[in-house]
């Protein structure tokens, strides 16, 4: 190899660099969300029994996270919690499911 074409391993750092850096991320604890059950018929399962979704508006990213419940006749609601995926240092908890 020609030593004229090698790069360094080494670099001064520009101003681009220091901007990528970022600082850790904030702890954001854990929150309370709302929640709701949704029935919905899967087509996969061959009883056709209607399956359950809990539908959680998520307090850190305002977005919509979605669990299975199990069967819709005894769906699985509480108590749960999850981590937010957008923001994975924000725990949130449903204390209540609406219908």
């Amino acid at each position: 190899m020609n030593s004229s074409t090698a790069l360094p391993l080494f670099r001064e750092d520009t101003e681009e660099d220091q901007a990528e850096i970022q600082p850790p991320p904030v702890r954001l604890g854990v929150a309370a969300a709302a929640a709701r059950v949704v029935a919905y018929r899967d087509t996969q399962f061959e009883d056709s029994e209607e399956r359950a979704l809990l539908v959680v508006d998520c307090p850190f990213c305002n977005h919509q996270h979605v669990h299975s419940a199990g069967l819709a006749a005894a769906p699985r609601v509480c108590p749960r919690s999850s981590r937010c995926i957008a923001r994975p240092t924000g725990t949130y908890y449903f204390p209540e499911v609406s219908a």
